[in-house]
């Protein structure tokens, strides 16, 4: 069903764009009459067949996504941003625009440096904020979180209406050995303090109940990513 939104923005279109086709038909006649009644049978079918638009696209296209937020939690290195960009591509093909929010670049965004258990959760719960925000204007959001309080988690659930966690369950091993940023290896060395998974002083803990589990040091990028396109088609 069309939001309200589009409705009337279809609707208005449609007086204009028969009020164009009323004058067309008024030159090529001279009929007022005629031309009046051309205009009007041309809106009413165009805004009934416009209406119904959207179901005729998903039978062809076969895929239909409700708002939604995807968050994706796992540990750095677990394969959470390329994902996310895969999934993104993948729901492009199929018309649907996603919004796509990475934890990092918000953070810079928003100049928040502290990786304190307080900062993190803040800086967490705003990402969840925004979040639902995008959600509620009917947007697909695709978000990208080590996020490891599973309490924040939870609260940020409740401020969405269909919140779909994915838990990207890499093990350390794996993120360690991929280390796409060279963080585990300062880490490691001391270099970098409250570091999610390596020091005492920040933990990550694992969902309880994800809606989705992918193990990416078993399952490649397109069946991660797939996993994904298919729930949120069923």
């Amino acid at each position: 069903m069309l939001s309200k939104t589009r409705l009337t923005k279809s609707i208005v279109y449609r007086i204009y764009s028969s009020a164009i086709t009323f004058l067309i038909s008024y030159v090529f006649t001279g009929k007022l009459g005629l031309a009046a009644s051309i205009g009007f049978f041309d809106m009413a079918i165009k805004i009934i067949s416009y209406s119904f638009f959207d179901k005729i696209w998903q039978s062809i296209t076969g895929y239909k996504a409700k708002p939604a937020v995807i968050w994706l939690t796992g540990l750095s290195g677990s394969g959470k941003t390329t994902i996310s960009k895969d999934l993104m591509i993948k729901l492009k093909k199929k018309s649907i625009i996603p919004v796509l929010l990475d934890g990092d670049e918000i953070r810079n965004a928003i100049k928040q440096n502290g990786f304190d258990e307080d900062s993190r959760k803040k800086h967490n719960l705003n990402v969840g904020y925004i979040s639902s925000l995008f959600e509620k204007q009917g947007n697909v959001v695709i978000v990208s979180l080590i996020s490891p309080y599973d309490d924040v988690r939870n609260e940020i659930r409740k401020m969405c209406n269909n919140f779909i966690e994915v838990y990207v369950s890499a093990d350390l091993q794996t993120c360690i050995s991929r280390d796409p940023k060279g963080l585990y290896k300062k880490a490691l060395a001391g270099e970098i303090k409250d570091f999610t998974g390596i020091s005492d002083s920040a933990p990550y803990y694992p969902p309880l109940n994800p809606e989705l589990t992918i193990d990416t040091s078993k399952a490649t990028l397109d069946e991660s990513s797939e996993i994904i396109m298919k729930y949120l088609k069923k």
